[in-house]
């Protein structure tokens, strides 16, 4: 029975309560447009150019949700940058939700939100990046002995993409123009993505999988969220690490994904969804001296994907080649919202890219990507 007795509540608190909560905060209680966003952004739809989920996008909650599940859900919060602020306040606003339910003795009988919320230690202070040159995150890369963890932050760090991103990686979806790794995929009968079938040297990011979506027969543990499908670059320093992954990569069925456990029955199942934080931002980083966890500064999977807009931007970083910042729009999956002083509209720059994929993309990235010198 709930805090208000056996009272027979509308219908739609059970089968829809999101929508309803909604409506009775912004109608009953008159909350600002701004706040509204805020819930929304909190409890139903993350920002499409965000690198987090949503509670209802990262979680089956109405079915079931844990201690551990909230803690997850921090946890990628923090991963995607929001500030400590943002991740107290979203917290703040799952919990009074599930205690608007709890309230009510619908659809939920616990509420892990409140609990992390309240025993989570939320620093106000922001905390900074580390700031790295790529000399060092070359020395970095250097470092890491193993064949997988180096070719995946090499990876990340050379295309800015998201850790869903790389680890829904699939062999069509990645075109390395040598002969080992054509006679790889006709062993094993693996046609090209025919959206880089003609593009040697390349990585198409579709913009699917969503979180716990099935996505060519496999339940992805981990979600895109890229506004459009890219086609970036493989410039031969991160091809070279590739091929060395696959050079002992275990054997895979289908889907075949990139990275695949070792020690997984014949090497069929895709790496742990969080093997590359656990390695490449964790132990490794720490084992070679290029992180401390007793620093004041934050170094996460994300920080590959700060660094590569970072040094990428004209006058920023420490890098000192450039690209247009529309172009590192298209690389990142961002949805455009610049406009051009030249007459043309950053859509109709976005669509020259896709079109004119060689001349305006490929050779401006080969120019002016940064150069760490593993492999000299």
């Amino acid at each position: 029975m709930s805090d208000y007795g056996d009272l027979n509540f509308d219908d739609e608190w059970r089968d829809e309560p999101l929508k309803k909560y909604l409506r009775k905060k912004k109608k009953r209680d008159n909350i600002t447009d701004t706040r509204f966003d805020d819930l929304r952004r909190a409890l139903i739809k993350a920002p499409e150019n965000s690198d987090y989920q949503s509670w209802d996008e990262f979680l089956d909650w109405q079915n079931g949700q844990t201690i551990d599940d909230a803690w997850a859900f921090l946890d990628q919060m923090r991963e995607a940058g929001l500030s400590e602020n943002t991740c107290r306040e979203y917290m703040a606003i799952i919990s009074t939700f599930l205690s608007s339910l709890l309230e009510k003795g619908i659809v939920v009988d616990s509420n892990p939100a409140k609990y992390v919320h309240d025993e989570a230690n939320f620093d106000p202070e922001e905390k900074n990046w580390i700031d790295r040159t790529p000399n060092e995150v070359g020395e970095y890369l250097s470092s890491i002995g193993d064949p997988l963890f180096q070719s995946a932050g090499t990876v990340f760090v050379k295309t800015g993409i998201r850790q869903g991103e790389n680890y829904n990686i699939d062999l069509p979806y990645l075109h390395i123009d040598h002969p080992s790794y054509y006679a790889l995929l006709e062993k094993h009968d693996v046609a090209i993505h025919e959206k880089i079938a003609d593009r040697p040297d390349s990585l198409f990011i579709p913009s699917e999988p969503t979180i716990g979506e099935e996505y060519r027969g496999e339940k992805r543990l981990l979600g895109n969220k890229r506004v459009r499908p890219t086609i970036l670059p493989l410039d031969e320093e991160t091809k070279h690490s590739l091929l060395n992954w696959l050079a002992v990569r275990p054997i895979t069925e289908y889907p075949h994904p990139l990275w695949t456990g070792k020690k997984s029955y014949q090497g069929r199942e895709r790496i742990g969804k969080n093997a590359f934080k656990r390695r490449i931002t964790g132990d490794l980083a720490e084992k070679h001296g290029f992180y401390s966890a007793d620093s004041n500064k934050k170094f996460t999977l994300h920080w590959f994907r700060h660094f590569f807009t970072t040094n990428m931007k004209p006058g920023f970083g420490h890098h000192d080649q450039h690209m247009d910042p529309i172009m590192i729009k298209y690389l990142r999956g961002d949805k455009n919202t610049s406009s051009r002083s030249d007459n043309q509209s950053g859509a109709d720059i976005m669509e020259v890219y896709t079109h004119d994929w060689g001349d305006q993309i490929r050779q401006p990235y080969l120019q002016n990507i940064y150069q760490f010198g593993i492999y000299d």
